[in-house]
């Protein structure tokens, strides 16, 4: 007996054997839009949307809870709670069957398959959340259309962006999300963690489903190398099993693992590596052969799986032919552990066998339960294998395919942990203008109901006008602090604020930036965007301005305030024009008295001409400080550019 999951997650690890180097690795050269200064510092931003995290999260709790209002194991008290629930009142109706109940053929496909899954996973549940009016049809069909939009996006990109990948990376990390989001819709403990597990398998079976679909619109082969990257970072291990072997009761991988995975953090390191996934079996069979407890507990794993396979064949024959005649025996094959309880001694063992015997069946179902309780007649508990015709090896070497199955899963997370960290998902608080923003500017991936994945921005160029004055702290300080502050708004901002209105054309109440905005005051700069137009008209308008304010700075200074600070101006240069003119007129008198054509000369020369330009320097540099200080030769810049426009980023830190 073989799992179909645990089968195809071992296939998938040995597809990325054979192409290492490639497998799920993102080639940044291949994307239409990404972040990060390196391939080491790779990211992707992506975005759900509202509409479709509102699909994601209503399925997930739609799904919880009815597997909470519809398992008789739950206690009354523990459902009555869940009353209260939003979705309570519009949750489908479920009919009492384990097989598929209607639908076309996927559909009775993923309830067929549900119980494979986890026990409590019903074909009755499924056909209910998946069918007609179930939101977990609506999860579905956002899978099919995204997925579909993606390939088409891919297709029309030159370099063959994998965009699909993106779209599975981010709705698998949204289902994990919604996922352990479901306290509220599921009942206290112990029963939480078993149906939790259940809406993690359920979860990833409609997107099975749904990707499943999409990839055959693709008319793309099965064993397409991309469809087997796609189809591995959809990991139902990483919603139902990873974090615990033991704990969920799920039988994913085709028997519950209840002994474990023996070395299994090696093993699935070494699956990554690029370890033969059948020598990793081997190992684990080898493990189970030599450890007498876990080898004994893994038996009894196999044996409850072939069971448990058998009865529920006879269960859906049964519905099949003649509606719900054996409602107990489905009952105890969705319990957490009440199969494997049923079996654990041998008093328990014969009053199923003999319980078995007293229900009637129709056609292959007698069969099948014949067959049930005659193994449960020959169950030996040191060799319990030896009843369904399995050796104590060939049970270990069965478990241990199962086992390789969750390897198999681990090694597949290790291999999509860099993609899945250069996958970064965003809010709409990273930036000015949100999410949306984003988006429509070809800087987001967004996963929505509808629209395109990463949108074609049409980047209408911009003007660009940065106004700086310089020096304008040292020329102000001489009014002091508060006349200085009144002085810059009064005669900087507010002046070049009035005449940018003047070239305003947009609408407040609309949000809309039409001819011109503010990006930043910059204390004594201001910048400044908008249509290349406005911008030049106002820069000459800001050097009307900026003369007036020149006119204005030197006529508010005190004589006594620009008599001090030309004093101590000149008493700063005094010292180092002295000098450097004393050492002037002794490279003077050296030149004088060398010979033309020495050595003597030559450096005198040097010297003369060095200090010459030395104290031309100094002078300059005094004049300016003195205009500077007496509000002369005002230095400011207007500076207009033409380009994309802003990117404006938020920093949130308390």
């Amino acid at each position: 007996m073989r799992s179909p999951v645990a089968s195809r997650r071992l296939a998938l690890v040995a597809a990325a054997r054979s192409r290492r180097a490639e497998f799920l690795h993102v080639d940044p050269s291949k994307l239409r839009f990404s972040l990060g200064t390196s391939l080491g510092d790779l990211r992707i931003p992506v975005h759900i949307a509202p509409d479709a995290e509102a699909i994601v999260r209503g399925a997930a709790a739609e799904l919880a809870l009815l597997l909470s209002a519809n398992h008789r194991f739950v206690p009354p008290d523990a459902r009555d709670g869940l009353v209260m629930h939003e979705q309570y009142a519009a949750l489908p109706a479920v009919l009492p069957r384990l097989g598929p109940t209607s639908g076309g053929a996927a559909l009775r496909e993923a309830a067929t398959l549900g119980p494979a899954l986890h026990p409590a996973l019903t074909g009755g549940i499924v056909c209910a959340w998946m069918g007609p009016g179930g939101r977990g049809r609506s999860l579905t069909a956002l899978f099919i259309e995204v997925l579909r939009r993606a390939f088409a996006e891919m297709a029309t990109t030159p370099a063959s962006e994998p965009t699909p990948l993106l779209v599975a990376l981010a709705l698998h990390a949204e289902l994990a999300a919604a996922e352990s989001l479901l306290g509220e819709a599921l009942p206290a403990p112990p029963h939480d963690r078993y149906l939790r597990a259940a809406a993690g398998a359920g979860l990833w079976l409609a997107a099975r489903t749904g990707m499943a679909r999409a990839f055959r619109e693709t008319g793309r082969p099965e064993d397409d190398p991309f469809l087997l990257e796609v189809e591995a970072v959809l990991s139902p291990g990483a919603l139902v099993a990873l974090r615990g072997v033991r704990s969920g009761g799920d039988t994913l991988y085709g028997v519950e693992l209840t002994a474990g995975a023996p070395r299994g953090d090696e093993l699935a390191a070494a699956l990554a590596a690029g370890a033969d996934p059948d020598t990793v079996v081997g190992s684990v069979a080898q493990a189970l052969a030599v450890d007498e407890d876990g080898g004994r507990k893994a038996e009894l794993a196999v044996v409850v799986a072939h069971l448990r396979d058998a009865l529920t064949s006879a269960v859906v024959e049964t519905e099949a032919a003649v509606g719900d005649r054996l409602g107990w025996l489905r009952e105890l094959l969705a319990g957490p552990g009440a199969l494997a309880a049923a079996c654990a001694e041998e008093g328990g063992r014969r009053d199923l066998a003999r319980r078995i015997d007293d229900t009637a069946a129709p056609g292959d179902a007698a069969r099948l339960l014949a067959g049930a309780a005659q193994v449960l007649k020959e169950w030996r508990a040191r060799e319990p294998s030896l009843a369904i015709g399995l050796d104590p090896g060939m049970a270990r070497r069965e478990y241990a395919r199962a086992a390789g199955g969750y390897l198999a899963d681990a090694a597949l997370e290790r291999l999509a942990g860099r993609a899945r960290r250069a996958t970064v998902a965003r809010t709409g608080e990273e930036a000015e203008g949100g999410a949306d923003a984003e988006w429509e500017a070809g800087r987001l991936y967004r996963v929505a109901v509808q629209g395109e994945i990463l949108r074609v921005a049409q980047h209408q160029a911009l003007g660009h006008l940065f106004t700086d004055v310089k020096d304008f702290t040292r020329r102000t300080a001489l009014l002091g602090p508060a006349v200085m502050a009144e002085f810059l708004r009064s005669e900087f901002y507010r002046p070049i604020l009035g005449a940018a209105k003047k070239f305003y054309t947009g609408m407040a109440h609309l949000s809309d930036r039409g001819g011109i905005s503010v990006n930043n005051l910059l204390g004594d700069a201001i910048s400044l965007s908008g249509d290349i137009e406005a911008m030049v008209g106002l820069a000459a308008e800001i050097r009307r301005l900026l003369a007036g304010y020149e006119s204005r700075l030197r006529s508010e200074i005190s004589r006594d305030a620009v008599a001090r600070q030309i004093a101590a101006i000149e008493q700063r240069h005094a010292a180092g024009l002295a000098k450097v003119r004393g050492a002037l007129a002794l490279a003077k008198q050296e030149l004088a008295g060398a010979a033309p054509g020495t050595p003597q000369h030559a450096r005198a020369a040097a010297r003369t001409a060095w200090l010459a330009a030395m104290e031309e320097r100094l002078a300059s540099e005094r004049e300016r400080a003195l205009a500077r200080a007496r509000g002369e030769g005002l230095e400011a810049g207007v500076f207009v550019s033409f380009g994309a426009a802003p990117l404006v980023v938020i920093v949130d830190d308390d």
